[in-house]
C-alpha cells in the first residue's frame, strides 16, 4: 500500500512538533491516540549518563516549565476570537479563573493539539491522555470541551508507587498516583474487556467447592457451576494497583526520564484497539508505546521534539526493525536547514552521528562540551578512555577549534571530535588538530583529535573512532554510524 503526502505512514517515526505533523495529516486516520505529554510540573528532565573513565554527560530530555510570554498570548488570542473552535469556551473560562499565568500558557498549548488529535481520530476510536495531579482538573475541562462530555469513559488511577517509597513534601499526603483520562471518539468505540488473575486468597475464599474430577468452581444465581479453570479473572477496574513502575534494572529500563512501563501500554492498546489498528503517541519519548504496540500486531506511529529520542527508538529501542524517520535531515540540505532553524538540536542530531557519543546539552562545568563517550579499550599510550565532541553549526573560525583543543589538554581526554556542519579544508585547523598526535588501541593509530563534517556523513565518510563503548550498558558498540 502507498500512502500520500498527506497520510501519515504507519510503523513510522517523525521528528518535530507533533501539532505540525498532525495538521498535515488526513482526519480520521488513527485508531488509537496514547498521549504522555509535559504535565507543567515546573521541572526540567535529564538523563545523565557516566561509564568509567569518561566522566558524566547530562542530556536534557525536555522541558515542563510554563510560563506566559508571547506565544502563550498568541495562543491564546487564538482560541478568544475563534468561537467556532471546540476549546474555544474552555479556553476562555480557565483565562477568567487562572488569567495569565504559566497554567493557561500550558492549557493553551494543550488544547492546540487536543483538538487536533480529535480531527484524526477515527469515529471508533478512543484516546488516553496520562497526566498527573498537578493539572488533571483543567486537562478533564479541556477533554470535555474537545472530545464531548457524553464521550468521557474513564478516569484512571494508575498507583505509580507507595507511600512507603514517597517522600512526603510538607503538610500534605505522600503522592503516588498518576491519572489517564479515557475517552472516545463516538458511542461506537472499541473496548476490549480487560481481566487480572484472581489472587490466591481470592480464590480460597470465592471457589471454596471441588468436583470429583478436581476442578475447582464456586456457585452463582440459580446453584450454576462457575469454574475457576473457565474464568478469565477479575475484570479491571479504573483503579489499576498491579503496574509498577520500570525497575531501574528491569531490561526495558532505558534511563529515560518519565518513562512508562510496557505491561501499562499493553494493557491499553489490548483494551482499545484490535490487531491490524493504528496506535499513535505524539509524545512518544523512548517508544514504550511503539514497543507495545508491535508487540500486539498493531500498526503505530509516535513523534517527538528531540532527536536523541527518535535515536533512541530506532537505534536501541527497536534496533531490529528498519523504522522509517521523517523530520530527521535526510541530506545536507536539510542538515544546513535544521542547523539554521534549530541549532541546539542540530547539536544533539549531529553528536549523535559518531558512535557511543553522548550529546551533553546540558552542560556539568564542560567548558562547552558538547558530547562525551568512552572508549571500549584502555589506549596502549594515553591513560583516560575518555572521548569528548565539539559541534558547531555556523562559520568555522580556527579560535573555536583551538578553544576545544584547549578542553580536549585540559580534560586529559584520549580523542576529540570537532563536527563541523561543513567540511573543513584550512590547513591551519588541519595542523592544529594533527598536533595532538596520535593515541594507539590494539596496536592500531588513531588521531588523538581530528575535525569531522555533516558533509562527510552524508557522504558515506565515517569520522575515524577506535572501539566504543556503549553509553548505556559499557558493551561494546557496533561501529557503525547512526
Amino acid at each position: 500500500m502507498s500512502y500520500g503526502g498527506n497520510q501519515l505512514q504507519p510503523n513510522s517515526l517523525y521528528y518535530g512538533d507533533c501539532l505540525d505533523w498532525m495538521r498535515k495529516w488526513d482526519a480520521d486516520c488513527v485508531d488509537l491516540i496514547y498521549l504522555d505529554p509535559p504535565f507543567n510540573s515546573n521541572a526540567n528532565y535529564s538523563i545523565l549518563f557516566g561509564t568509567k573513565g569518561a566522566g558524566k554527560a547530562q542530556y536534557q530530555a525536555f522541558k515542563d516549565t510554563w510560563y506566559w510570554d508571547k506565544a502563550a498570548a498568541v495562543r491564546y488570542n487564538g482560541f478568544r476570537d475563534a468561537v467556532g473552535r471546540p476549546a474555544h469556551k474552555a479556553i476562555v473560562g480557565l483565562w477568567h479563573a487562572l488569567g495569565e499565568s504559566g497554567m493557561l500558557a500550558y492549557l493553551t498549548y494543550m488544547a492546540e493539539r487536543l483538538e487536533e488529535m480529535q480531527r484524526i481520530l477515527k469515529p471508533t476510536g478512543s484516546i488516553y491522555l496520562h497526566c498527573d495531579p498537578t493539572a488533571s482538573h483543567c486537562l478533564k475541562l479541556l477533554m470535555d470541551a474537545v472530545f464531548g462530555k457524553a464521550n468521557y469513559r474513564n478516569e484512571i488511577v494508575w498507583q505509580r508507587s507507595t507511600a512507603s517509597g514517597g517522600k512526603a513534601g510538607g503538610q500534605k499526603f505522600v503522592p503516588g498516583h498518576d491519572i489517564i483520562f479515557n475517552y472516545a471518539a463516538s458511542k461506537k468505540f472499541t473496548h476490549n474487556r480487560q481481566y487480572i488473575p484472581y489472587t490466591e486468597e481470592y480464590i480460597a475464599r470465592r471457589f471454596k467447592h471441588t468436583d470429583e474430577d478436581g476442578r475447582r468452581y464456586r456457585l452463582q444465581v440459580g446453584n450454576r457451576k462457575q469454574y475457576l479453570d473457565s474464568s478469565k479473572g477479575k475484570p479491571v477496574s479504573d483503579i489499576w494497583t498491579d503496574i509498577f513502575p520500570v525497575n531501574p534494572m528491569a531490561k526495558e529500563k532505558t534511563g529515560y526520564p518519565t518513562q512508562k512501563p510496557l505491561s501499562l501500554l499493553e494493557r491499553i492498546i489490548k483494551a482499545s484497539s484490535n490487531e491490524g489498528d493504528i496506535v499513535l503517541d505524539p509524545f512518544c519519548g523512548c517508544g514504550t508505546a511503539m514497543e507495545a504496540a508491535d508487540r500486539l500486531k498493531r500498526k503505530w506511529a509516535g513523534v517527538d521534539i528531540s532527536s536523541f529520542a527518535i535515536d533512541m527508538i530506532r537505534e536501541r529501542r527497536m534496533q531490529d526493525l528498519t523504522i522509517p524517520v521523517h523530520g530527521i535531515p535526510a541530506d545536507f540540505v536539510s542538515a544546513q536547514k535544521m542547523a539554521k532553524e534549530t541549532p541546539f538540536e542540530f547539536e544533539a542530531w549531529a553528536v549523535n552521528r559518531l558512535s557511543g557519543f553522548i550529546p551533553n546539552t546540558k552542560q556539568v562545568a564542560d567548558g562547552g562540551v558538547d558530547g562525551r563517550a568512552t572508549l571500549y579499550d584502555q589506549p596502549d599510550n594515553w591513560e583516560s578512555k575518555l572521548a569528548l565532541a565539539q559541534v558547531k553549526g555556523g562559520r568555522f573560525n580556527i579560535s573555536s577549534l583551538r578553544d576545544f583543543i584547549g578542553v580536549v589538554e585540559r580534560d586529559k581526554a584520549a580523542i576529540g571530535r570537532f563536527i563541523t556542519l561543513e567540511t573543513v579544508t584550512s590547513p591551519s585547523a588541519r595542523a592544529n588538530a594533527a598536533a595532538l598526535g596520535d593515541i594507539l588501541v590494539r596496536g592500531q593509530a588513531y588521531p588523538r583529535l581530528s575535525l569531522w563534517s555533516i558533509e562527510e556523513f552524508f557522504n558515506d565518510r565515517p569520522c575515524p573512532l577506535p572501539p566504543m563503548a556503549d553509553p548505556y550498558t559499557g558493551r561494546l558498540m557496533k561501529q557503525t554510524l547512526f
